[in-house]
């Protein structure tokens, strides 16, 4: 397992020359947030009961589908991390690639947060609507801000489990929704106070962006995100800790060094040779006979064995011939004859 530190500091070096893009994409869902809220108070004014209840469902309808480009957004992070193309268009991602996965699993999430926000929605609804007094005032935001507080608390651990499901629907998106929550529970199993102590370190961070006027969230928010992401890419085995090399490859497979050599050592005799051959042919140590030499073996091959006669007549010396005798007239014959 990767510790955290390591996590974060991959995340710093990946979003190094991409903060505009995931700002930008953070940028639009804040705007499509905070527009949807206008749209339905502008829509359902809260004058009665219908309006409250109609209003509040229309804003559970719109969280669905900004929850859809969240999970876009997740795809986007994860072509960041493992250095593939992306742009905004990935927002709306799961738009294009079943979107009834992603709405499906989106649901469950939105329920669950509609049942630990749900004090805090009802004591902002049971508030009357003309208070004059500051000191009263000041108890209201007081509770309000506790409410809101403990609902987002609760409702991040309990879905801590299900951290992983926009991540496993970006990698398959034909798995089903149900099935998707249900990987992340088993791929998340072991690991939730991991994942809970990494979410705690980002608290002191999101502490002082109060001081920058909540302007450092927009840097804050990525950071986060992404080291959630690398959190991802470590339980599916992808990242290797820091140290750790993987052996030097070559040739057109990557194959291990040793391995290649004899390929790259045919590429340099006969540089014509096609790639696909040099790989499943000759090795450069294993030297292969000519044809002449395999003809003269194929010929020994098809002798018959000689007998032990043959053998014993070969060993026998052979005898010496005698020389012919030469008869023809010599020219010092004449000589010799007149003398006598």
């Amino acid at each position: 397992m990767t510790p955290t530190k390591e996590l974060k500091k991959r995340a710093r070096e990946v979003l190094a020359e991409k903060m505009g893009t995931v700002i930008l994409a953070f940028v639009v869902l804040i705007i499509l947030s905070f527009g949807s809220g206008w749209i339905s108070n502008a829509l359902f004014p809260e004058n009665s009961k219908l309006n409250i209840a109609l209003g509040y469902v229309f804003s559970f309808i719109i969280s669905i589908l900004i929850n859809v480009i969240s999970a876009g957004m997740l795809y986007m992070y994860l072509n960041i991390a493992r250095n593939k193309e992306f742009s905004l268009n990935d927002l709306f991602y799961f738009f294009k690639k079943y979107p009834d996965r992603v709405i499906t699993a989106t649901f469950v999430l939105a329920f669950i947060n509609v049942l630990t926000m749900l004090p805090y929605t009802i004591y902002g609804y049971s508030l009357p609507t003309d208070i004059s007094d500051m000191n009263l005032l000041m108890e209201i935001a007081v509770k309000s801000g506790v409410l809101m507080i403990i609902g987002t608390v609760v409702y991040e651990i309990i879905t801590i489990p299900l951290e992983m499901t926009y991540y496993i629907l970006a990698d398959n998106p034909q798995t089903k929704g149900m099935d998707a929550l249900k990987e992340s529970i088993e791929m998340m199993r072991g690991n939730f106070w991991r994942y809970f102590l990494l979410k705690l370190s980002f608290v002191p961070l999101m502490f002082l962006s109060v001081f920058t006027f909540y302007i450092a969230l927009l840097w804050i928010l990525p950071y986060m995100t992404m080291t959630e992401t690398m959190f991802y890419r470590d339980l599916k085995g992808e990242l290797k800790r820091s140290g750790e090399t993987e052996p030097p490859t070559y040739g057109y497979q990557s194959e291990p060094y040793f391995k290649s050599v004899d390929t790259e050592a045919e590429a340099i005799v006969n540089p014509e040779a096609d790639q696909d051959d040099r790989a499943e042919k000759a090795d450069l140590w294993n030297i292969q006979p000519d044809s002449e030499s395999r003809e003269s073996a194929d010929n020994e091959s098809t002798e018959q064995p000689q007998t032990a006669e043959e053998i014993q007549e070969e060993k026998k010396p052979q005898e010496e011939q005698p020389e012919e005798e030469d008869n023809e007239p010599k020219p010092w014959d004449e000589y010799f004859n007149r003398i006598k």
